[in-house]
C-alpha cells in the first residue's frame, strides 16, 4: 500500500482508492494533493455561504421579525409584473417545493402581506399577489437588511472581488439550471 496525503497534511494508507480519516472508497488511485485545492474551495464556499445566510437570517429576524425566506419571497413578488406570480412560478423562483410554499403563503396571508387568488388563466393554479402592507414590510426590512449585506459583503469585497464572484456564480448558476 502507498501513502496518501490528505488535505490536512496527515499521511494515511491508500487502499487503491481514497482514504480520509479512516474512510475509504474503492476505485482507481486518486491524487488528493491535486484535489486539495478544489476541496478547500468547495468547503470554503459551502461553510461560508451557510454562515453568511445564517447571520443575515438572524439579523433580519431580530430587526424586522421576518425570515430570510419570507424576505426573498416578498422581494421576488415585488419584482414581478403587477407584483403577481403563480404558485408554481414563485416556488421555482425561490427554490421551494409547492407544499412548503403553500404553508408559507398561508402565514403571509394571515399577516396581510400577500393575497392568494384563483388564476384566471388556469383554474387549477393560484396567483400570489404582494399587498401594499407586504411591500411596506419589505421596504422597512430592506433598510436594515441592506446594512447587514454591506457589513458581510460590500465592506469585505472590492470591485474586482465582486466582479470575480459574479462571474463565478454566473457559471455555477448556468450549470445548475441545465
Amino acid at each position: 500500500m502507498g501513502e496518501v496525503r490528505t488535505m490536512e497534511g496527515v499521511n494515511g494508507p491508500s487502499m487503491d482508492g481514497l482514504s480520509v480519516s479512516g474512510l475509504s472508497v474503492s476505485g482507481p488511485p486518486r491524487n488528493l494533493l491535486a484535489e486539495a485545492r478544489t476541496m478547500e474551495a468547495w468547503r470554503l464556499y459551502f461553510e461560508t455561504s451557510q454562515r453568511v445566510m445564517a447571520q443575515l437570517g438572524t439579523a433580519l429576524k431580530g430587526d424586522a421579525g421576518m425570515d430570510l425566506a419570507d424576505y426573498n419571497l416578498l422581494m421576488v413578488l415585488a419584482e414581478a409584473p403587477d407584483r403577481t406570480l403563480t404558485m408554481s412560478v414563485l416556488a421555482e423562483r425561490i427554490v421551494f417545493s409547492v407544499p412548503r410554499l403553500s404553508y408559507r403563503i398561508g402565514v403571509l396571508v394571515e399577516r396581510g402581506w400577500v393575497l392568494k387568488e384563483p388564476c384566471p388563466d388556469d383554474r387549477r393554479a393560484h396567483n400570489i399577489v404582494l399587498t401594499d402592507d407586504g411591500a411596506g414590510a419589505l421596504v422597512a426590512a430592506g433598510r436594515d437588511h441592506r446594512q447587514q449585506i454591506h457589513r458581510l459583503f460590500d465592506a469585505v469585497l472590492d470591485a474586482d472581488d465582486i466582479d470575480a464572484l459574479a462571474r463565478i456564480m454566473g457559471k455555477m448558476h448556468a450549470a445548475v439550471e441545465q
